[in-house]
């Protein structure tokens, strides 16, 4: 019989298909072959692109099979990696695949279905398990954009991105509305067709040069497509940012980027060392030497312990992902166009309370070695910074 895939990773879930996988958890293919008890045999693998033009990835992989001939393969750290060196979010492939074994290579097959690695991670048992069909456009419009948010922040004059998950190229519309203090409509921002192009978009909700007006207390962001396809609106909060704030941006684990802005209190702290970093022989008497050894610092970073709190407990748990995320940036402007990617150290505790709707949130940020924020940012509004990001699916290493 020859090699066939028995089972591919698209799902029809709620009446909502979808071909998009978390590759930070998993992209499960079944093969099923009776040759497996030929010598060497063996199962090859080749990654292609989505138009079946090229290899994305240069390697064949080969896979022995189970006695059963039944290859259980799971393309997910292939995919991850290959989005990490490109510095991408999203990929879409194809799958070529072959049988082998001593004296005999079979001609090849490719997947009649294209699938999209999204770099994005799921929690073992979720529903649907590790593919993303609750973040589609469906007819329901109960899936949801890429954020783990119930509530958003957005600032009046600083960046602010939404991400969605567009598989299929289906003539979405983007409606940005100012609402008041009761999500009533004050006026429509925005409402145009976003980028055709497919895999996961990360939108600009608005120019940070236009400021949010006084009377606006929400945001609205919805997505809607001519065959009636939505997602659920998602509303982002206007806050207030303080007088010393620090804007952060982070990958979150949907594959999408947030931002916000720590606006209790920042602490800094600067960790330094002193060691001998050269010598030289003593040659005076000691009785009279001048010069024993010299020594010189090393290296000093600085720390930030930003702080901030009014999380509800589902809140806590999205902002918490800064921790966690592989890219984290402290934007030095308005518009992110300058930046220092720091690290996220997380030995500080996050604070739960009873009442769901006060929680604290602690973050510690290491910078690269002798580098100051304080002297870098500039949140001052200048024509220089005044552009307007359509989308960029680019992720940062």
């Amino acid at each position: 019989m020859a090699l066939t895939i028995t089972s591919e990773p698209i799902r029809t879930i709620d009446g909502v298909t979808s071909n998009a996988n978390a590759s930070r958890s998993q992209i499960p293919f079944i093969l099923t072959t009776t040759e497996q008890a030929n010598p060497n045999f063996k199962i090859n693998i080749i990654i292609r692109n989505a138009d079946n033009t090229a290899n994305l990835i240069a390697t064949t992989f080969k896979y022995s099979p189970k006695d059963d001939g039944t290859l259980f393969l799971d393309v997910s750290q292939i995919l991850t990696e290959y989005l990490e060196k490109n510095g991408l979010v999203s990929v879409e492939f194809k799958l070529r695949y072959f049988q082998s074994w001593t004296g005999f290579t079979a001609s090849s097959s490719d997947s009649v279905n294209s699938y999209f690695a999204i770099y994005a991670q799921k929690q073992i048992y979720s529903s649907g398990g590790a593919n993303l069909y609750n973040h589609v456009l469906s007819t329901t419009g109960l899936n949801t954009a890429l954020t783990k948010w119930i509530e958003p922040r957005i600032y009046s004059n600083f960046k602010r991105t939404i991400g969605i998950l567009y598989p299929t190229s289906e003539g979405a519309i983007l409606t940005i509305k100012y609402l008041d203090i009761n999500k009533g409509v004050i006026s429509t921002l925005s409402s145009a067709g976003i980028p055709n192009t497919t895999g996961v978009q990360n939108l600009d909700l608005q120019n940070y040069t236009t400021a949010i007006p006084l009377n606006c207390h929400w945001i609205s962001a919805s997505f809607t497509t001519p065959s009636g396809k939505s997602l659920n609106t998602v509303y982002y909060k206007v806050t207030k940012d303080c007088s010393n704030p620090i804007f952060v941006e982070y990958l979150n684990s949907l594959g999408a980027y947030e931002q916000y802005i720590f606006d209790i209190k920042q602490e800094v702290q600067v960790a330094s060392s002193t060691g001998i970093a050269s010598s030289r022989a003593v040659n005076e008497d000691y009785a009279s030497a001048r010069v024993t050894n010299i020594r010189v610092s090393n290296d000093w970073v600085q720390q930030l312990i930003c702080q901030t709190d009014q999380l509800s407990n589902d809140d806590l748990l999205a902002i918490s992902e800064i921790k966690r995320s592989t890219s984290v940036r402290v934007l030095l402007t308005r518009d992110g166009s300058q930046f220092v990617q720091v690290v996220a150290s997380n030995n500080l505790s996050d604070m739960y309370s009873t009442d769901n709707a006060n929680n604290g949130f602690t973050l510690q940020l290491q910078m690269p070695n002798n580098f100051n924020v304080f002297e870098a940012i500039d949140y001052t509004l200048t024509p220089s910074q005044a552009h307007l990001n359509v989308a960029f699916t680019a992720a940062y290493n």
